[in-house]
């Protein structure tokens, strides 16, 4: 079981490895125990993305086990919780960009595809994208070159393209992403940065410079639920984080959580979960 800190779940954040916002490198071993170790669960500021070339390896994200077995490509997001949990004979390119390297166009597409899992990778694709790796591993270590930042900031983009495009595939989805595919894409990552403060579907749909009823319409059609339903989700499921990962008192996360009446939001989140925040935690954080 993962050790815990009353403050709060730990936050890796990239420049501190890389002012040029890129870390890049070929591991033999993606997961071996000493990383596992060294890292715990922690959350990172920046996009991670892992090329399996060979092997198999685990990690738990946001309390799901994702299995990636090569050859396959995988992407964290920034702020979800995840650790590393074993691998075999795992070796590919590990990769942390910052978001503002992502670009755009790809993010909304990421962050749409979140729960997708590993997506597999043909013998092609994986030859591509380990010939952009090795270019990015080249472009990075000339970072302080003329003109080297522009063309590595260039080929993270594009390897955000690619990784955007093998998911879309694998997804099944039209290669052009329709309206509305989009609105929900742009939904849920307003919702995952403002989700604390904003708690009411209009003030989603006025920020977007929507109706409420479009919104909602819209976002029901693409994931099955209404805006309600994800604002309360994304609430849940960080105080599912803090519950388990930090010894914040109950009060302490709602008060965190944007909620000034700790008795709503106990009840909110049995509402959701179904159980109170403490039997939660109760049940799962030992």
């Amino acid at each position: 079981m993962p050790s815990r800190q009353k403050q709060a779940i730990p936050v890796h954040s990239l420049e501190d490895r890389s002012p040029v916002g890129l870390e890049i490198h070929f591991v033999d071993d993606i997961n071996n125990e000493a990383t596992r170790d060294a890292l715990g669960a922690h959350r990172d500021d920046h996009y991670i993305f892992i090329v399996m070339q060979t092997g198999a390896t685990r990690m738990m994200v946001d309390f799901q086990v994702q299995e990636m077995v090569a050859p396959t490509i995988f992407y964290v997001l920034p702020g979800q919780v995840h650790q590393y949990i074993d691998s075999a004979k795992a070796s590919g390119w590990f990769i942390a960009a910052d978001s503002l390297l992502i670009g755009g166009l790809f993010q909304p597409v990421l962050n749409d595809q979140m729960h997708a899992g590993p997506a597999p990778l043909t013998a092609e694709q994986l030859k591509a994208f380990a010939g952009l790796c090795r270019l990015l591993e080249q472009s990075r270590a000339a970072a302080a070159l003329p003109f080297s930042r522009p063309v590595m900031h260039s080929l993270v983009a594009a390897f955000a393209g690619m990784v955007a495009g093998v998911y879309t595939a694998y997804a099944g989805r039209d290669k052009q992403v329709v309206r509305g595919t989009a609105i929900t894409a742009a939904f849920r990552q307003l919702l995952a940065a403002e989700y604390k403060t904003m708690k009411s579907p209009a003030d989603y749909a006025r920020k977007m410079n929507l109706s409420l009823s479009y919104l909602n319409e819209t976002v029901k059609a693409n994931t099955g639920f209404p805006v309600s339903h994800w604002i309360q989700q994304e609430t849940m499921q960080e105080a599912r984080r803090l519950l388990y990962y930090t010894r914040l008192s109950i009060k302490e996360i709602a008060y965190q959580l944007g909620y000034d009446d700790p008795t709503y939001f106990s009840r909110l989140f049995k509402k959701v979960v179904a159980l109170t925040p403490g039997e939660y935690r109760d049940r799962y954080r030992e």
